[in-house]
């Protein structure tokens, strides 16, 4: 009698990464460079995607919203970023906004420091750094 292994390959783990994405000046819906699509590519490829910003242009513009979008946020970026940071596990955490007084209004930069979480400024993802 004769046994045959059966040898699977496993794909490796992804590593799943939180997005938070300022709104202003920063997605199609608000004078940003980013499309929305961006942001449902990346729910598409296993992330976690939020807003940390002005999320009622977003809701406005897009009445599903609630098919990529799992957090808005309230009060002040940086509590908010850490927040989730210490609530969602994930591999990685990155806010993509604005550098204040060179891409817009707000500090996003700056929130993702004191939060400690990468910062991506808007243009750049925009133009496909992730």
């Amino acid at each position: 009698m004769s046994t045959t292994a059966t040898t699977r390959t496993v794909a490796p783990a992804r590593a799943v990464n939180v997005y938070a994405f300022d709104v202003d000046e920063t997605l199609e819906v608000s004078a940003g460079p980013i499309r929305l699509q961006a942001l449902a590519d990346l729910v598409t490829q296993g992330h976690i995607v939020g807003i940390c910003g002005n999320w009622s242009v977003l809701t406005h513009h897009l009445p599903d919203w609630h098919r990529i979008i799992s957090f808005l946020s309230i009060g002040d970026k940086a509590e908010f970023l850490q927040t989730i940071a210490r609530d969602v596990p994930a591999d990685g955490y990155v806010m993509v906004g604005n550098v204040v007084g060179v891409s817009g209004a707000s500090d996003d930069q700056g929130a993702a420091r004191r939060a400690g979480w990468r910062f991506i400024r808007e243009a750049d993802f925009a133009a496909g750094e992730r």
